[in-house]
């Protein structure tokens, strides 16, 4: 105990500053051993926090921060604001803190400098005596005499021992209700889906149920619409007839209109023609016209340039006869002073060696003189050749001049003229097309103009062929004239530069003061200037020259380039004209097609005409059959005919028709096979007569006429085209006819619409019998065909 008091005045002895930085809370005097530690702090305004602080527990008697027995990293706080205080806790686990040794121990806040800036007060860890409050007496569960003495937290650990085993088998429990209750979700979703397939399988029968309902119900209305086209089937063939009448006329109307549509196409494509031949011809001449047009532009320009050249070769010329006139009159000048200097030496020199020399001087200055005298002729005469040929080429200038504005006038009435022209070719186009396009309409059945128009077709691309072949050949020959035209132009222009360098050309006159040595003249500065100006002019006609060549070849690349822009242009056209050529052969390949369709519609309708006219043949032949075999029977008994409507009521109330679908005829017009005719207007015969199949042949009344035939095939075999079943051949109980009566037999007469595909137009027949005499015969509606053996 004094060692302890003697340690705590030792700690009050140090700076109680640093000490209360950080103030421990809450601490107790004694803890458990291995049993978790919370320790409990502040850390006052005095003091900032870092991460490397830590709290560690040193026995009390510490000297460094080294003599700890364990630590703790002390949290950094969140959202700190310096200045102020902060309760931060560590928790030390059980098996980090010291054993029961009876020693004291302390907390002590050390920062990351290694600097103790708290201390708590000291405490032991000892391990604790349970006191009479936490002891209990629990009975024996073997022997219930005996009493056991325990305490509370171990009876406490028995109850969370049963309760921890308790809830391993709820946890069991559970997991095998889990199990089937994934069981009975999954039987269940099995049973819906069940459900779901009956669900279906019964809107299914429903669905089928509805279809058979709706099904009978248009058999219903199949068969009222099978009543009422029996019933429409007489005003069918009246307004069929009274169609054909007026077909025929029409007919005969299209023909008389075909033949004036045919002379009015020959006269519009002789139009045609004349107008594409006059079109031709105007632009071979607007082509002509261009090519003599550009032809001249190039002629004129080449002039322009050589009269360019020769005006200022003219310029240099009086400008070299202006200087070499100078000159004499200079030499004139310096003569007659050389004269009066002779004449005054002369006078002054009376030795006879002065006077030899004197005249030799004298005569080299007359030589000089004759010498100048024969330049300035010479300069005199190219003058006048070089005035000369400039008045000519003023002259030739003025009348290429007078041409370019004509062919200009010219050009500008040809291109007016071409494009009223061009005007009038497309109104005569757009007329041409819309007559066409009229009378393809209204001829749309005649062959011949078809001929025709394809005849004109290969007419007009042989046509177009030919124009083709004769651009290529003009194309050709207007390259071969345009290289020769070069050709000859630099030819020209050779011969006019050698000639311009001939007259320019001035042949350069020796100084006859220099030619002689040791002369009293050769020192004269007179005559050096005057040789001296004479250089400078051939310099200058030198330069001169070389601006010429510099010109005349700049000239020329400007005549290539022109050239080539217009070999660009053709190029472009013949571009365009093989576009144009494309385009000619696709109208010609749709213009083909045209005529294919319009032949094939043209002879289609032929057919159908001709069908349509065999038919009514052979409807007038039955028509004229059946009112003979009217007036035939018209004369029978009238009980027989009585005898007979009676049968024939009986029969049809219980025997009805039915026919076998599908229906030959067109289904846009619909119209039965079956006409139902009035029994009282029927006439009998033997249907199984040969020689009176043709003559007495099946009836009809007059007031109901035949139907026409369908023109395509039947859709079913062509051998039979509708029967019923067969019934009993024998005779009813107490029903005894007469022969006359046995042969009281319905026959129709019908074309037959099986034997269409050979164009031949046979009787089938129609037999209804009201029962059977022999075993032969059949009480049954048949349709047989006239060439059956039957």
């Amino acid at each position: 105990m004094a060692l302890l008091l003697d340690r705590t005045l030792l700690s009050n002895n140090m700076d109680t500053s640093n000490f209360a930085h950080v103030i421990f809370q809450n601490v107790g005097k004694s803890y458990l051993p291995h049993a978790a530690l919370e320790c409990h702090y502040t850390l006052t305004q005095f003091i900032k926090p870092h991460p490397k602080d830590w709290v560690g527990i040193f026995k009390v008697g510490w000297s460094t921060a080294r003599d700890y027995y364990t630590f703790l990293w002390s949290p950094l706080p969140e959202n700190y604001v310096e200045g102020t205080a902060v309760n931060r806790t560590v928790v030390f686990q059980g098996y980090y803190v010291p054993n029961d040794d009876g020693e004291f121990y302390q907390f002590c806040y050390v920062t990351h400098k290694g600097e103790i800036r708290g201390a708590s007060t000291p405490f032991q860890f000892r391990a604790s005596s349970p006191t009479e409050d936490e002891l209990l007496t629990v009975e024996d569960e073997c022997n219930s005499d005996i009493l056991v003495v325990t305490t509370k937290a171990g009876i406490l650990e028995q109850k969370v021992e049963e309760v921890q085993r308790e809830k391993d088998e709820l946890l069991k429990n559970m997991a095998l209700l889990q199990q089937e209750k994934e069981e009975l979700e999954a039987e269940k979703e099995s049973l819906q889906k069940a459900c779901e397939q009956e669900k279906e399988n019964c809107a299914q029968l429903r669905r089928e149920n509805q279809e058979v309902q709706h099904s009978s119900q248009a058999l219903l209305e199949e068969k009222e619409e099978v009543k009422r086209r029996l019933d429409e089937a007489t005003a069918r063939i009246i307004q069929l007839e009274e169609d054909l009448i007026g077909v025929t006329q029409k007919g005969i109307q299209k023909e008389t209109e075909l033949d004036s549509l045919k002379d009015r196409l020959k006269k519009l494509t002789a139009e045609k023609e004349v107008l594409e031949s006059h079109l031709k011809n105007e632009k071979d001449e607007k082509e002509l016209y261009k090519i003599h047009l550009k032809n001249r532009e190039l002629e004129n320009t080449k002039l322009s340039a050589e009269l360019q050249m020769l005006k200022s070769v003219d310029v240099n010329k009086e400008n070299a006869i202006a200087q070499f006139k100078e000159e004499v009159g200079r030499l004139q000048a310096c003569l007659t002073e050389k004269d009066k200097q002779y004449k005054e030496i002369l006078a002054k020199v009376s030795t006879l060696g002065d006077v030899k020399a004197l005249k030799e001087q004298l005569r080299q200055k007359e030589e000089q003189l004759q010498a100048n005298q024969q330049q300035s002729s010479l300069l005199a005469a190219e003058l006048r050749d070089a005035s000369s040929a400039r008045d000519r080429t003023m002259s030739e200038l003025y009348r290429i001049k007078l041409e370019a504005d004509n062919l200009r006038q010219a050009k500008a009435e040809t291109q007016a003229q071409c494009v009223r022209l061009e005007c009038l070719v497309e109104q005569m186009k757009a007329e041409a097309t819309q007559e066409a396009a009229k009378a393809e309409d209204e001829a749309a059945a005649d062959p011949a103009v078809v001929a025709e128009l394809q005849r004109e077709v290969e007419d007009l691309k042989l046509r177009l062929h030919m124009a083709a072949e004769h651009y290529k050949e003009k194309y050709k020959e207007c390259q071969r004239l345009q290289k020769q035209v070069l050709k000859l132009s630099e030819q020209q222009g050779e011969l006019k530069r050698s000639s311009a360098q001939e007259m320019m050309a001035v042949p350069p006159s020796g100084s006859p003061d220099t030619s002689v040595p040791g002369s009293p003249g050769s020192a004269d500065p007179m005559l050096e200037a005057i040789i001296q100006e004479k250089l400078k002019g051939i310099s200058r006609e030198a330069s001169d020259r070389n601006d010429k060549y510099r010109k005349c070849k700049q000239m020329l690349m400007e005549e290539k380039e022109r050239s080539c822009m217009f070999a660009d242009e053709l190029a472009k056209m013949e571009v365009k004209f093989k576009e144009q050529l494309k385009t000619n052969e696709n109208l010609k390949l749709q213009l083909a097609a045209e005529e294919d369709r319009y032949k094939s519609q043209v002879a289609e309708k032929g057919r159908e005409l001709k069908e349509l006219k065999d038919t009514l043949v052979l409807v007038m032949k039955e028509k004229e059959k059946l009112e003979g075999e009217l007036q035939k029977g018209s004369s029978r008994k009238g009980d027989q005919g009585t005898s007979e409507k009676t049968s024939l009521e009986n029969l049809q109330s219980s025997v009805p028709l039915f026919l076998q679908y599908p229906v030959p005829y067109a289904q846009d017009t619909p119209t039965p096979l079956l006409v139902s005719q009035s029994p009282s207007k029927l006439h009998f015969g033997n249907p199984y007569s040969i020689s009176d199949s043709k003559d007495d042949a099946d009836e009809f009344s007059d007031d109901q006429p035949l139907r026409l035939p369908p023109v395509g095939p039947p859709s079913w075999d062509s051998n039979v085209v509708c029967i019923q079943p067969t019934r009993n051949h024998s005779r009813p109980e107490g029903h005894e006819e007469s022969e006359e009566k046995q042969n009281n037999n319905v026959i129709f007469s019908l074309p037959c619409a099986v034997c269409s595909t050979s164009n031949l137009y046979h009787v089938c027949l129609i037999i209804l019998m009201p029962f059977c005499v022999s075993p032969c015969l059949c009480c049954s509606l048949r349709v047989i065909p006239a060439n059956s053996p039957q």
